[in-house]
């Protein structure tokens, strides 16, 4: 795919998880949720996962994915109730690595924060379940989450649904890691990485961002990301704290080269 050569504008119960998911290496097939690229962060150890509603890159030292990346259509906003029961282990991670469940968050003051909405798969039953995959959740403070996080999220499905003509949303979304917080080494006792979880043992607990983000890129209904002729960019970095609840989500609007800088990842196709 060309590159987008793009500048943002800064102003402007335990389910049973579905069975189609697949672990793919660091250079995935064409996915429509890989169009802005896989983000890559220098000596990060990640594993790409491909699921037919995402995809994501995963961490398994901090048992947590470092981003998430979709795409979100008009036809995606349907009828669908949301899912209702716990969020589920993702069992397409390899034999071996710690599988985060819903029950790691619990009690812990922390809200499970869906990277893909789960409003944005409301088409189908399936398709709106398979959000609740514990890959597409990092801990957000209530405040962030139900906060600026969420209305920025409101903001993008009103400008897909919205607009005239009708727009296409190309997203990736993640965490800003702390620097006590190794992304390519075991986690070791009193390394100062903040996490939760239900026992002692680091390599079983989830890291927690100190902030998340979120690229938008916006191209007409149906446009091919790579021939998009007038796309429009929105990023944001948000902190991970309590206090925020009412802040508007604008007040966190950043360049792509903000956004990049403050996670560590390169965003390839919107250079």
């Amino acid at each position: 795919m060309r590159a987008l050569l793009l500048v943002a504008c800064a102003a402007c119960v335990e389910s049973t998880p579905p069975s189609d998911g697949v672990l793919v290496d660091a250079t995935p097939g064409p996915s429509p949720h890989l169009g802005l690229g896989v983000p890559l962060r220098a000596g990060a150890d990640e594993h790409q996962l491909l699921h037919p509603q995402l995809a994501a890159g995963y961490n398994r030292f901090l048992n947590a994915s470092s981003w998430v990346s979709w795409r979100t259509s008009p036809d995606d906003f349907g009828p669908v109730d949301r899912f209702s029961g716990n969020f589920y282990a993702d069992t397409t991670l390899p034999a071996g690595w710690y599988r985060t469940t819903h029950d790691d968050l619990t009690g812990s003051g922390y809200d499970r924060g869906h990277m893909l909405r789960s409003e944005e798969r409301t088409r189908t039953t399936d398709e709106n379940y398979a959000t609740f995959v514990m890959t597409n959740v990092l801990p957000q403070r209530p405040d962030l989450n139900r906060g600026p996080w969420f209305d920025f999220e409101l903001y993008v499905q009103s400008t897909v649904e919205d607009s005239t003509p009708e727009r296409d949303a190309y997203v990736v979304a993640g965490a800003v890691w702390p620097e006590a917080c190794p992304t390519s080494a075991p986690r070791q006792l009193g390394d100062g990485c903040d996490d939760l979880g239900r026992g002692m043992d680091p390599t079983q607990r989830i890291a927690i961002p100190e902030a998340t983000w979120k690229i938008v890129v916006f191209v007409n209904a149906g446009e091919d990301l790579a021939d998009a002729v007038d796309p429009y960019i929105v990023g944001v970095v948000m902190p991970n704290e309590s206090g925020i609840s009412r802040a508007d989500w604008e007040d966190y609007r950043s360049t792509v080269a903000e956004v990049e800088q403050a996670s560590g990842y390169d965003v390839p196709a919107v250079e």
